[in-house]
């Protein structure tokens, strides 16, 4: 852009300098009158001409600066669910979560409801804030996701919620952090099931299966993974047994 800027007011001397003293010493009153004219047209002409190159912006580069703009947009990443770690050092590692259905002494099932998402998360934040034990350290609304802590006597538990629209379940995990390596005798899975049973019957277990208060299975180890696998179909469940 600074070339073409600098060839436009080159030209614009040129043609200034063809005026020069001599030729217009010799011309009359009339002629130069027409001349400076002229020349005044030409190089307001020139004064446009540069001020448009100035200006104007190629189409190219615009769709450029738009594609940079929109790509450097940040994209938040799915809120997802891990599971627990192995227990590989024989110390329980004091932690249960919805994602670990191969590993049924880590597993809990997840909570079903029949409402929006949207319902069911304000439902959820609800719960969590009427619990004294627990405190709300992060929520995202946009991603239905909640994180909480727990104090329990040395330690500090760590609580994740997800509600999952597409399926009407809400996913969690709860967890020791750090590994004080003794046993919390249930604790982080007591906690869960009784903030259930607080819901007065809306959030409910998938698959009949309860672990919690009630104390009973009705369709066993088997049938809980089932339903939640298969959800609805009751399809695909096979493959944690691989």
């Amino acid at each position: 852009m600074k070339l073409q800027f600098t060839a436009i007011l080159f030209t614009c001397a040129i043609g200034a300098s063809a005026f020069t003293p001599q030729q217009t010493q010799s011309l009359s009153t009339t002629s130069l009158s027409a001349v400076l004219g002229d020349r005044k047209t030409f190089l307001t002409s020139a004064i446009a001409t540069s001020a448009a190159f100035l200006t104007f912006t190629p189409p190219s580069l615009a769709e450029e600066d738009a594609t940079e703009s929109a790509s450097s947009t940040p994209i938040t990443p799915a809120r997802t669910i891990t599971g627990c770690p192995k227990n590989t050092s024989g110390k329980s590692n004091n932690c249960v979560s919805t994602s670990n259905a191969k590993q049924l002494d880590l597993y809990s099932s997840p909570w079903t409801f029949e409402s929006s998402a949207e319902e069911a998360f304000a439902r959820l934040k609800g719960l969590v804030k009427s619990d004294p034990v627990l405190e709300i350290v992060e929520v995202d609304e946009e991603g239905k996701y909640l994180r909480a802590e727990a104090k329990r006597l040395n330690t500090v538990d760590s609580i994740e919620f997800l509600v999952r629209g597409d399926d009407n379940v809400v996913v969690f995990k709860s967890e020791e952090k750090g590994s004080s390596g003794v046993s919390d005798f249930g604790a982080n899975r007591k906690r869960l099931d009784d903030l259930r049973m607080k819901s007065g019957g809306y959030f409910n277990v998938i698959g009949g299966y309860d672990l919690g208060m009630q104390g009973k299975k009705t369709e066993g180890a088997f049938g809980q993974l089932k339903a939640f696998y298969g959800l609805q179909s009751g399809q695909g469940f096979e493959s944690v047994f691989d």
